[in-house]
């Protein structure tokens, strides 16, 4: 097998030939991003056919990481490459804590190299009936920017300001509230709604449907744990929730780091 190396996003196709392989879909403009804030790490098929394998690792500052995307073709399935992948990804991490959101067939490669369940997250997405905005949620402005980067530093433990810009920068709507913010783009058929901070549940509830407001397609939102009355408060505004939660894990620690009881939904960079 050849050496594992970094990729440029002229070979961004090469990744979506690789996800097609293994009957992923991710928006192109979801890659773009993940090629701007991260790095794309890949394995090149030794019949000379495209990628064998890939990995998306991104660094948040000297205290975390994301690992994600981690595919490897099924002609070269069960033959290690995967955890030669994720083993060079926390190399690539060094000292900081790696999160990841782990699928049922990458957990168990995960779990051998030591990352623990640390939590959970549904995938929510459909129309989103009702969207408005209240009262209490505006929009923001680039005064809003410095205090926005603040949180989600709190939040998260982490300096995701880089990563966090770039969205901004593409972001149809960015909204905040008093100790909150949502941001939400577009990607291929959906609006993808996350980041999310919220104070409260109710807080959350009008960042989130401020933030769908005036969206002509269907929203995602990856749901975290903060406030675990959100799932079934968005199956009733007509979104369906994937066929179970997904466990996010951690390595290098016992648990993700800052305050997660007010992180309602992640960046959406990536997922394992």
């Amino acid at each position: 097998m050849t050496d594992i190396r970094l990729l440029g996003p002229a070979e961004l196709p090469l990744c979506q030939r690789l996800e097609s392989d293994r009957e992923w879909s991710t928006d192109e403009a979801k890659w773009r991003l993940m090629f701007e804030v991260g790095e794309v790490y890949a394995v090149d098929a030794a019949d000379g056919d495209g990628l064998a394998g890939c990995v998306v690792v991104t660094r948040y500052g000297d205290s975390l990481a994301d690992v994600g995307m981690m595919l490897v073709a099924s002609r070269y399935g069960r033959q290690g490459l995967g955890t030669r992948l994720m083993e060079h990804a926390l190399q690539v991490a060094g000292d900081r804590v790696v999160e990841l959101t782990a699928t049922r067939f990458g957990r168990p490669v995960y779990e051998r190299l030591g990352f623990r369940p640390a939590g959970s997250l549904t995938i929510t997405m459909g129309p989103m009936e009702g969207a408005a905005c209240s009262s209490g949620v505006r929009m923001a402005t680039p005064e809003d920017h410095a205090a926005l980067l603040d949180l989600d530093a709190e939040v998260t433990g982490a300096d995701r300001s880089k990563a966090l810009t770039a969205l901004l920068a593409r972001a149809e709507r960015t909204v905040v509230t008093d100790g909150g913010f949502a941001v939400a783009w577009n990607a291929g058929p959906h609006r993808v709604i996350g980041p999310v901070v919220s104070p409260s549940e109710e807080a959350a509830r009008e960042l989130i449907l401020a933030a769908a407001h005036g969206s002509d397609r269907d929203v995602r939102i990856d749901v975290l744990d903060a406030y675990p009355g959100l799932r079934p408060w968005l199956t009733k505004l007509g979104l369906t929730e994937g066929p179970a939660a997904l466990p996010t894990m951690v390595h290098g620690a016992r648990r993700h780091p800052g305050d997660r009881g007010r992180y309602v939904a992640p960046i959406l960079i990536s997922m394992g």
